[in-house]
């Protein structure tokens, strides 16, 4: 599924805890798992990586 960058940063990661053990947010971008949908007709928007391209993604 595609997020918006700023849609992706309410999402909660997997990878990313805190000190006591609470997942952290996505930070989009910012992370090396980040892949930009690379269409001009998604404009902006990506999805995560850790869980392989989203269905109907695009080569």
């Amino acid at each position: 599924m595609y997020h918006t960058e700023h849609e992706a940063k309410f999402k909660y990661c997997p990878l990313l805890m805190t000190h006591d053990d609470k997942m952290k947010f996505c930070q989009g971008t910012m992370c090396m798992m980040w892949r930009s949908s690379g269409s001009s007709q998604d404009g902006d928007k990506g999805y995560c990586g850790l869980a392989g391209r989203p269905d109907g993604a695009r080569d």
